[in-house]
């Protein structure tokens, strides 16, 4: 199973620090990586619309932001950046290699 989440917090989705489940915003499951993918590249462009700023990693994790959107961490006494971001997974894992299509 292929998941597509988006995600807004803290951290950038590369990170899965211990809580990052809890910034989920939204869980999608696809049978098919075809399918997940398209999803996946709707999100992508919806926020590029929205963001100058962005990273990607691991080919399917990407945060979006801007310099504004910060919160107050009382801890550390700083703002933090805020990010929006969506990843592709599989088996809630990252995917290390794009997967392409043989033609034999």
């Amino acid at each position: 199973m292929y998941q597509v989440i988006a995600l807004y917090g803290e951290y950038e989705p590369w990170w899965f620090f211990e809580d990052w489940k809890e910034e989920i915003i939204s869980f999608e499951e696809f049978d098919s990586f075809p399918a997940a993918l398209q999803n996946y590249q709707e999100k992508y462009n919806q926020l590029q619309l929205k963001f100058v700023n962005h990273v990607t990693k691991k080919h399917y994790l990407t945060a979006f932001w801007n310099e504004e959107e910060k919160r107050y961490c009382e801890d550390c006494e700083d703002d933090l950046q805020l990010f929006h971001s969506v990843m592709l997974l599989k088996e809630e894992q990252p995917i290390e290699a794009i997967h392409q299509v043989s033609s034999i």
